[in-house]
């Protein structure tokens, strides 16, 4: 009997013990950030290759801000950055666009390989630095019409980083739409989209991959199209995208994720889409949850008034697996979220790493709205999540300028007394 209750009060022991671990651990400093700062960048380097390491992330995180060699970690990060470890990757990406164009010259030796490997790594690379790549212009325009499609996948995933300097690969562009492979015509499309009405010329072969291509590439056409905005043709490009989203002419169904892509064209489109609103507002009620609040976006866009979107989203911040992408919505609406700011930052505490960093961007994005949540965000630079701390960061950085420069506007008016 005695060995009965001393099993149970140790098992209960055990229990609360893993309990206040975990809730202590999204607030407490992380030893291992703490030890890392102390290593050398040679050490870093080796800890961030190294995919055993529990200290991986955070030594990837602190060579964005360290890199010490930039013809040694470079290499390291462009690798890491073609990984299938989405958060590898994604600590990777970021150190790259903190490091910036200094490292572009140190993808060149990636680039003379001449291969296939050689290429994804350089080419990740630029995604991420984006600003200073455009000297490879010239070599990636010959990827794109390159016969291997993984190459001219490589050379579109560079563009997407590349900004408008990317411009000049236009008809190379454009022949990817056409692509076979529908992966390089997604990718064609994500760089079209951020060209907005300079797209123009791609207009005829997205409007065929509208209507011929499958449902992914289809949802993709339909991004760029309201992307560019009214067409210079006879399509009224507004009525096409509403009645594909109304699915009028479809006898299938219409997957969430394309109903999303047309909803994000009719939100490029704004109130050029007005026509829309009826079958928005029909997405924004229905059953799913995830296109709901996308239709929530898109109606705001489309017709400037926040009010039914902010409810919308303030529905889904309320249901766990949702949050996050309410959250990713409201940070694209910026200081107009600003009502949602405290069911935002209650995110701040949540489990979930995803969650409490896209709280972080949302209430950055929502500048000197989101003043009050400036000690929570100090507290996230100590999370567990290094990508969490960086969000955290550049959260802080964004709220405390757009307070500033609110307090300078407001010094600068001519006292009427």
């Amino acid at each position: 009997m005695g060995s009965y209750i001393t099993g149970i009060l140790v098992a209960f022991c055990i229990v609360l013990g893993l309990y206040f671990s975990m809730e202590l651990s999204i607030g407490n400093p992380v030893f291992a950030q703490d030890t890392l700062e102390t290593e050398t960048e040679d050490q870093l380097r080796r800890i961030a290759e190294n995919f055993k390491s529990e200290d991986q992330i955070e030594a990837i995180v602190q060579l964005g801000d360290r890199p010490g060699d930039l013809s040694k970690t470079i290499p390291v990060l462009a690798t890491l950055a073609t990984v299938q470890n989405e958060l590898v990757r994604n600590a990777a990406d970021l150190s790259l666009e903190t490091i910036g164009s200094p490292g572009v010259e140190h993808l060149k030796p990636f680039m003379e390989q001449d291969t296939t490997r050689g290429y994804r790594i350089a080419c990740s690379g630029m995604k991420s630095i984006g600003p200073g790549c455009e000297i490879y212009l010239k070599d990636i325009k010959r990827l794109l019409v390159s016969d291997e499609p993984m190459r001219r996948r490589c050379g579109l995933y560079a563009l997407q980083g590349m900004g408008d300097a990317g411009k000049s690969a236009m008809q190379e562009i454009i022949s990817c739409v056409s692509d076979m492979d529908l992966n390089n015509q997604c990718s064609a499309c994500r760089v079209l989209e951020s060209y907005g009405t300079d797209a123009i010329d791609a207009e005829e072969a997205l409007l065929k991959l509208f209507h011929e291509g499958g449902p992914s590439t289809r949802g993709w056409a339909a991004v760029c199209l309201g992307a560019i905005g009214p067409t210079s043709s006879d399509v009224n490009v507004a009525e096409l995208l509403t009645e594909r989203l109304a699915n009028n002419a479809n006898a299938r169904p219409l997957t969430p994720t394309e109903q999303e892509r047309i909803l994000i064209g009719l939100a490029h489109l704004g109130p050029e889409a007005s026509g829309a609103v009826d079958v928005v507002l029909e997405k924004m009620n229905g059953k799913n949850k995830y296109v709901s609040g996308h239709a929530a976006y898109a109606h705001w866009k489309i017709t400037g008034d926040s009010t039914k979107a902010l409810a919308k989203l303030k529905e889904l911040l309320a249901i766990s697996h949702h949050q996050s992408d309410a959250m990713f919505l409201i940070s694209k609406m910026g200081p107009e979220a600003a009502s949602l700011a405290k069911g935002v930052g209650r995110g701040l505490g949540s489990a979930e790493a995803g969650t409490r960093e896209q709280a972080s961007i949302a209430l950055g994005n929502m500048g000197a709205s989101a003043n009050e949540f400036l000690d929570e965000l100090e507290n996230r630079k100590k999370d567990k999540d290094a990508l969490v701390r960086v969000a955290a960061r550049r959260a802080i950085a964004q709220i405390k300028d757009d307070v500033k420069e609110l307090e300078e506007k407001n010094s600068a008016k001519p006292n009427k007394g």
